[in-house]
């Protein structure tokens, strides 16, 4: 998932190596898949491990397996999408973007106190990154869904600003910048507690009572009291 090569770029690197954005999600996503397999206890639900194709060319590939969800007899019931981690510090908060909408935001806050990591709401909601990386393409078919980033904390918004200006979207986001490799563990780590509640939880996750994307895409499914 990135924008392939440069042949106008001037020198050898043409190549968009995506590291941060979004080899790094990637990389959560198959830790958090290791950790179901060597914890011996095998999830109530079923769980995707999905690397999804062409997010910047308009979500591409979760709009068609949002579509066409590959489950069988079953359902969907809850998306948790990791687009661009920021792994350069060691993070004290994380972002679930969408939390607000659905039941899976206390989900996401209790695997997070687990770490001793805090859930902070959304520091850009101008932005409006809720719309605009592939769980969107799972909302619009009514499922709910978060996702998860790297905070503003324990200097968050240095390091998120400092690499949308100098590596986002560009060949210099590689190995070359300094990850913080046990916050990468500790983001997997989160992830996997998030997955584990979600699978093995009696009720799935539900849409809050009154909430704007449940009401339009998922108006007969049943809703959740919305907390106080």
């Amino acid at each position: 998932d990135h924008e392939g090569t440069d042949p106008a770029l001037d020198g050898e690197d043409k190549i968009f190596n995506g590291a941060m954005d979004n080899a790094a999600g990637v990389a959560t996503m198959l830790e958090a898949a290791r950790a179901f397999a060597q914890s011996g206890k095998r999830p109530r639900r079923s769980i995707l491990f999905v690397a999804l194709t062409a997010e910047e060319d308009g979500l591409i590939g979760s709009e068609y397996l949002a579509r066409y969800p590959v489950v069988g007899t079953g359902k969907v019931v809850a998306d948790v999408n990791l687009d661009m981690p920021i792994l350069l510090y060691d993070f004290q908060d994380v972002v679930a973007f969408g939390a607000e909408q659905s039941t899976l935001g206390p989900i996401v806050e209790r695997a997070a106190a687990k770490m001793g990591v805090t859930l902070s709401p959304d520091p850009m909601p101008a932005e409006q990154l809720f719309l605009r990386s592939d769980h969107y393409s799972f909302v619009k078919a009514g499922v709910p869904s978060v996702f998860l980033a790297t905070g503003f904390k324990n200097g968050g918004e240095k390091a998120f600003r400092d690499f949308l200006k100098t590596n986002y979207h560009k060949v210099s986001d590689d190995l070359k910048q300094l990850f913080d490799w046990k916050a990468g563990a500790k983001f997997a780590r989160i992830n996997y507690l998030i997955a584990r509640e979600i699978a093995d939880a009696d009720q799935e996750p539900r849409w809050y009572e009154g909430n704007s994307f449940g009401a339009r895409f998922a108006k007969d499914a049943p809703k959740a009291p919305r907390p106080a």
